[in-house]
């Protein structure tokens, strides 16, 4: 008997078959990859721009934050020591004069701002534009020993610490509607202070000024995941004695 081969030992195999994927298959395998891989990446991509906006909100808010805990303590400390804490009359460096000149959006003042015994002049004054400085607007903080001179005579100093991107304080277009900073008398009465006074010509005005308001607007570049402009704004009072 002659075998076929399929045959052997007289049990017939079963037939071979090739098997595999068609074209169509393969394209159709690569398209469903294609999607579900774009998908995950895309939710990757929106967790990294949600994250890297919170980091820059999160820097904004604590940038705000440490600049108004400096200046309230700063201003709680003007004045300190006073003229009357001596029995005999001290040197001009061992008096502080409280507010010395006040803006709406500077203040010159004098105290024991380090708690060291020392007096200082402090400068914090807003800066619209800075050639050398692309982080302007910004507000600038400079704190120099007083030396034996009058408030307006002092040393100054280069070192200063800055607030950067600042929206320009004010209530024109593209301000934040806000001065920077706004004063108050004892009965909480905004005092008027126009474009700024000083202690040589408006003492009295400056000595019923209890209370400073700081109104703290900061914006900075564009949220990458809405695309709009970041801005973050804070407001604290300080207590003047």
């Amino acid at each position: 008997m002659k075998r076929t081969p399929q045959q052997i030992g007289g049990v017939t195999a079963p037939k071979r078959r090739e098997q595999g994927f068609t074209l169509v298959e393969l394209m159709m395998s690569l398209l469903i990859l294609s999607i579900v891989t774009g998908a995950v990446f895309e939710q990757i991509n929106q967790m990294q721009k949600k994250s890297s906006s919170e980091a820059m909100k999160l820097d904004m808010s604590q940038q705000a934050r440490d600049f108004l805990d400096q200046t309230v303590r700063d201003l709680h400390m003007a004045g300190y020591p006073s003229v009357s804490m001596y029995s005999a009359p001290p040197r001009l460096s061992m008096v502080a004069n409280g507010l010395v000149s006040v803006s709406p959006t500077q203040i010159l003042l004098e105290g024991d701002v380090n708690n060291d015994g020392y007096v200082y002049s402090v400068l914090i004054n807003y800066v619209a534009a800075d050639p050398n400085d692309p982080n302007c607007p910004c507000i600038r903080r400079s704190a120099m020993r007083k030396i034996d001179a009058d408030s307006f005579n002092q040393t100054t100093t280069p070192n200063y610490t800055e607030t950067t991107s600042v929206l320009p304080p004010g209530q024109g277009i593209g301000q934040s509607g806000e001065d920077l900073f706004t004063y108050y008398d004892q009965s909480g009465t905004a005092v008027p202070v126009g474009g700024g006074i000083d202690i040589r010509a408006s003492a009295a005005t400056i000595a019923t000024i209890k209370t400073v308001k700081i109104n703290l607007s900061l914006l900075s570049r564009r949220d990458i995941d809405s695309n709009t402009l970041i801005r973050t704004s804070m407001s604290a009072a300080a207590r003047v004695n």
